[in-house]
């Protein structure tokens, strides 16, 4: 240090002022400044939590509104019904290899039987079948041959039938299905069943009718003899309920008589399909204010309520007419 530097710090003019004035002047770090370079614990946690936020709202926006819990798709798989169709058709389809990719056969038909071994067996096949839907089945059954190259005439017949316990013979088995092919050179099987329906309830004019397909092939059911249609036509009933002035009319059998329609329903045998049907007519459906149904031998009820559709008739059935008449229906 000089004598002159030693003579300004004596009087007080020491670079120590001017050292401590450079301090005064150096602007001093302010709340602002030290919060930018430095920013608080509480600043970047606002933020974190503001980031956090934004990303949970993207994905929300990336993720699919779930909607309202709905039940998920069963894990018992496909219904019965639809089981037992796709086995019965892949058994025909595979029965019907040898004929495939040949244009010309002298297949005219199928006879297709099925064997159950309870009545919720048999219902189940009367789903997979669609008895109720004539024609559904062997349409499907059509179209699946034409996809495995398997052409039958346009003619082509199918009967299917529901039996208890066990298979008729038939040309081929599996399991509980047969299935016999009808060619243009295979022997008929006989003549047509005859049939006989009998009154469980209510009064017929004769103790038992005898259907004959020789004879007839269709059999008008009604109150009274005759009667006129809508159309002017008369109608004559071939299995009479009574009327309460008829003769031979009895009140304690046939009191319930007059819930039967003059016009209810129709026997008819299928030839090609070799079975009995029944049709509903006009008088005998809901619309007309009356009704009709089948109970089957296996314990099962089935209305019969569509205009021009064929309910099959099967041995032991019960036709009930009006809620009121029923009627046994029997093979020989």
């Amino acid at each position: 240090m000089g004598i002159l530097d030693k003579l300004k710090e004596a009087f007080g003019f020491t670079p120590a002022d001017a050292s401590r004035d450079q301090k005064i002047a150096e602007p001093t770090p302010t709340a602002e400044t030290s919060s930018t370079k430095r920013p608080s614990v509480e600043t970047r946690s606002e933020e974190t939590r503001s980031e956090e936020t934004r990303s949970e709202q993207s994905k929300e926006k990336l993720s699919p509104n779930p909607g309202p819990s709905s039940p998920g798709p069963s894990s018992l798989g496909p219904p019965p019904a639809a089981l037992r169709r796709d086995a019965v058709l892949r058994f025909v389809v595979e029965k019907l290899r040898p004929y495939q990719n040949e244009s010309a056969t002298a297949v005219i038909g199928l006879r297709l039987f099925v064997a159950y071994q309870s009545p919720e067996e048999a219902d189940e096949y009367s789903v997979a079948l669609w008895e109720n839907q004539p024609g559904r089945f062997q349409q499907e059954l059509n179209r699946l041959l034409l996809d495995n190259y398997i052409t039958l005439p346009s003619n082509w017949s199918l009967t299917c039938t529901l039996v208890a316990g066990v298979l008729p013979p038939a040309t081929y088995q599996q399991t509980n299905l047969g299935l016999t092919i009808v060619r243009d050179d295979t022997p008929a099987d006989g003549p047509a069943p005859v049939a006989r329906l009998k009154a469980v309830k209510g009064q017929l004019a004769q103790e038992e009718y005898r259907l004959d397909p020789a004879e007839k092939s269709s059999f008008c059911i009604g109150r009274g003899r005759t009667t006129e249609t809508t159309s002017g036509r008369v109608r004559t009933n071939d299995i009479v309920i009574l009327n309460p002035d008829d003769p031979g009319f009895n009140p304690e059998r046939g009191g319930t008589n007059g819930a039967v329609s003059r016009a209810h329903a129709t026997i008819r045998y299928d030839a090609a399909k070799r079975r009995y049907v029944l049709l509903v007519d006009p008088g005998g459906l809901p619309a007309s204010g009356n009704k009709t149904k089948l109970f089957h031998a296996n314990d099962q009820m089935e209305r019969a309520d569509i205009a021009g559709l064929s309910y099959p008739l099967l041995d032991g059935d019960q036709i009930e007419l009006g809620g009121a008449v029923s009627l046994l229906f029997s093979l020989d």
